[in-house]
């Protein structure tokens, strides 16, 4: 695939995301969260990436009874292991997923388990002497996970399956309109 086609499926799938968001916010009571989010690499991600730090939004509504589906969109940056002697090297994640959160005890509190899937757009930036190049590269990705919520904060970790630029996420958020 081209990148004008990946790019333009993008574009598609974040203009999806949005109209559903915005279409479902007026027909139903939803929540918005910010949080700050930190990355761990893995695998062969973790071989040339140190851990990775940003921030997210995240829409969430009721579906029924302890069952909520969300909008997420993030942005984290990786640096890179093994910079120095004139090279560095890093690498950006944006996150553009929709998915459903499950809460064990009742709606929006308590422990919960969920899962995003979507796509994730992977930049890579490379510097040598001075001489720089970069690349940007759009990917399927899928993100199991659990959390925590109490009142409005929310805990959670989530595993973001992207190619092979994998990693273990970690989200501290704000929950506004409770």
């Amino acid at each position: 695939m081209k990148l004008n086609q990946k790019i333009t499926v993008v574009m598609f799938a974040f203009a999806a995301l949005v109209m559903f968001t915005a279409g479902s916010a007026f027909a139903q009571k939803g929540e918005f969260s910010g949080g700050l989010e930190l990355g761990l690499p893995m695998g062969n991600f973790g071989d040339a990436a140190n851990i990775g730090i940003g921030a997210s939004a995240r829409y969430e509504a009721p579906i029924q009874d302890k069952l909520n589906w969300t909008g997420n969109l993030g942005y984290l940056h990786f640096g890179s292991k093994g910079s120095g002697s004139g090279v560095s090297a890093s690498y950006g994640m944006i996150p553009i997923q929709g998915g459903i959160k499950y809460y064990f005890d009742k709606s929006n509190s308590g422990f919960y388990a969920g899962a995003n899937l979507g796509f994730t757009i992977l930049s890579a930036s490379v510097s040598v002497n001075g001489y720089s190049a970069s690349s940007s590269s759009t990917y399927f990705s899928f993100a199991p996970g659990a959390g925590y919520r109490i009142n409005n904060l929310d805990f959670g970790a989530l595993f973001q399956i992207v190619s092979d630029a994998n990693y273990f996420n970690i989200r501290a958020a704000y929950v506004f309109g409770k």
